[in-house]
């Protein structure tokens, strides 16, 4: 049986957006998970499914191991999309989000079929096509549900700080990946080295993220210290695409001591 979610060690809010703070990851994943859980149990009830945007990273393992616990999702009944992925790999390619996902969640729980909307990462050739194609995919779908992180250097999916706007006209894009956001794919231990992380992806854009009613991000680690700062303490603005949570009513961070130890 899963414990039940601890209490915080801080609860404060910047602007509209919510943060709790947990002694460690393990906190933070049962906690965002039982947050997300009942938002997606009682989207199913009101509206008969629910649809929900993964994101694919290590800080993302122990939310998804708490959420596939939670009893009261009806997975039948959820429709599940992705944040980004990278441009030209295969979903059997060991660093996939795609891969990831199945790997962690979709295997797990049974999503299969037309419950999973993922992003064609394979698909070079016509890229708008396949960008006009997932957009057209959320619109019809409109997302009750985020589940995100913060990377490194404040990005939002891939919407790293030379490519982001708040104000995107568009859902989905092609994007060139910045060398923090590379070096972070390494950290992570997804890529050997610098020089095999994929220069471009399909990112979902910081409106697409910011336009569900629940958005939960989770970030852990010291090494999410600065962004975690930066999201918080610093200006609102394209140079920390995370600093665009402060202005989304339904947006909560959940933070470990790590990952807090500038704020708090």
């Amino acid at each position: 049986m899963t414990p039940p979610p601890a209490e915080p060690l801080a609860r404060f809010a910047v602007d509209d957006l919510q943060v709790l703070v947990f002694e460690d990851r393990a906190q933070v994943g049962r906690a965002a998970a039982a947050a997300v859980a009942r938002t997606i149990a009682e989207r199913q009830k009101a509206a008969g499914r629910a649809n929900v945007v993964f994101a694919a990273a290590p800080s993302q393992n122990e939310f998804l191991t708490a959420l596939i616990a939670a009893q009261e999702i009806d997975w039948d009944r959820l429709v599940a999309f992705h944040m980004d992925e990278y441009f030209g790999l295969s979903s059997d390619h060991p660093a996939s989000f795609r891969r990831y996902l199945h790997e962690h969640l979709f295997g797990l729980v049974g999503l299969d079929g037309d419950r999973l909307r993922l992003i064609p990462g394979e698909r070079t050739e016509r890229p708008l096509r396949t960008c006009v194609e997932y957009e057209d995919l959320l619109l019809a779908n409109p997302i009750d549900v985020v589940c995100a992180g913060i990377g490194e250097n404040g990005h939002l999916a891939f919407n790293d700080p030379p490519v982001a706007d708040f104000a995107d006209p568009v859902l989905i894009k092609i994007v060139k990946l910045d060398e923090a956001c590379r070096l972070q794919q390494v950290h992570d231990g997804c890529f050997d080295r610098l020089a095999d992380v994929p220069t471009h992806a399909y990112s979902l854009t910081v409106p697409a993220l910011l336009s569900a009613d629940v958005v939960s991000v989770v970030v852990v680690g010291p090494r999410k210290a600065d962004a975690v700062l930066a999201t918080l303490k610093g200006p609102i603005g394209e140079s920390c695409p995370a600093s665009a949570l402060r202005r989304r009513p339904g947006a909560t961070l959940y933070l470990d001591r790590d990952a807090a130890r500038h704020v708090l």
